[in-house]
């Protein structure tokens, strides 16, 4: 914590008034359409706050205190909190989402009129794109599904949720957040609250045996006929019966690669990244196609995918070092 500059250590709080600004950070959060981007937000902040005033709760209370700093006092404290997240290791990208999120906080504070600044003198940091998009193949993700026992609620569950990630693609953000109403049996589809779309949600196409998988999780839960239920709950004894977190479906993720003897660090989004890639192949590098199943709203997102499947630079290299 080298370098962080804590409220307390500034005394120029004077000018906070008591208004409807009360509930700010309430206000800011349900704002955010997408739950995710909630749960986001919220998390940023409380890191942020635990930082420039630790021991001290998180509430709209403690950000008004925050926004009634001066212009030139609120950018010291959140470039040294900046460096801070540099100095763990943090990547360019997860830095510019907490950023962000204080961005957010800030310009809501305009609104309610605590505080006449700005913080867009704080530039993001540039994030380099995708570098490993490969994933594992075909053999492994085999290997990956034959490692759960479907014969067993949880397998049952945690084989809906693979075939989600490999057949679909979908974002671990993307799975919490289905009830059992947003999923279609006899149309095979299912509503899904995509990244960017601000809670909005999309149809999208899912096969039989992805269907037929979240039917048979969905009888054998007793959740069937509970539309406003999440499809996939958790089955731990503290938790049961709560909403899977993103968290969770990680380490259901990580737990059958390891059973299936997959020695590459795998995620929800290196499964995600599997089933582009596979994609690419079946399609022989057919982006709009792919960009279809991934829904990436930037096409040059899937070019960078197949460049890293066929590897063109190298394939150049070596045409060119075939000539000397």
């Amino acid at each position: 914590m080298s370098g962080i500059i804590t409220l307390r250590s500034i005394t120029s709080l004077s000018g906070i008034t008591q208004s409807d600004s009360k509930q700010i950070l309430e206000v800011l959060l349900t704002q955010k359409r997408s739950e995710h981007t909630r749960r986001a937000y919220s998390h940023d902040l409380r890191n942020f706050f635990s930082l420039i005033a630790p021991g001290r709760e998180l509430t709209s209370d403690l950000a008004r205190e925050f926004l009634g700093l001066s212009k030139t006092q609120a950018i010291s404290v959140v470039v040294a909190y900046r460096k801070h997240l540099f100095e763990q290791g943090l990547a360019p990208a997860t830095i510019n989402r907490r950023i962000s999120a204080i961005k957010s906080l800030v310009e809501m504070g305009q609104i309610f009129d605590i505080c006449n600044y700005d913080l867009e003198v704080i530039k993001n940091e540039k994030v380099r794109p995708y570098r490993d998009t490969k994933g594992i193949e075909v053999p492994e993700v085999i290997k990956l599904f034959e490692a759960i026992d479907t014969s067993t609620l949880a397998g049952k569950r945690d084989y809906s949720i693979m075939r989600l990630l490999w057949s679909n693609a979908l974002r671990r953000g993307e799975i919490p957040s289905l009830d059992v109403k947003h999923f279609k049996y006899a149309r095979c589809q299912i509503e899904v609250s995509g990244k960017g779309r601000n809670g909005e949600r999309e149809l999208v196409t899912i096969s039989q045996k992805t269907a037929a998988a979240i039917s048979d999780w969905l009888q054998a839960s007793n959740a069937a006929d509970k539309p406003n239920e999440p499809i996939f709950i958790s089955l731990d004894p503290v938790r049961f019966g709560n909403r899977l977190t993103g968290e969770a479906i990680r380490l259901i993720v990580i737990k059958y690669c390891k059973l299936a003897g997959i020695e590459k660090q795998m995620s929800p989004h290196r499964v995600r990244h599997s089933a582009i890639t596979e994609a690419l192949n079946q399609n022989n590098g057919n982006i709009r196609a792919t960009q279809k199943l991934s829904r990436h709203s930037d096409p040059r997102t899937v070019i960078i995918y197949d460049d890293n499947r066929v590897d063109l630079q190298g394939a150049l290299t070596r045409q060119l070092d075939d000539l000397i």
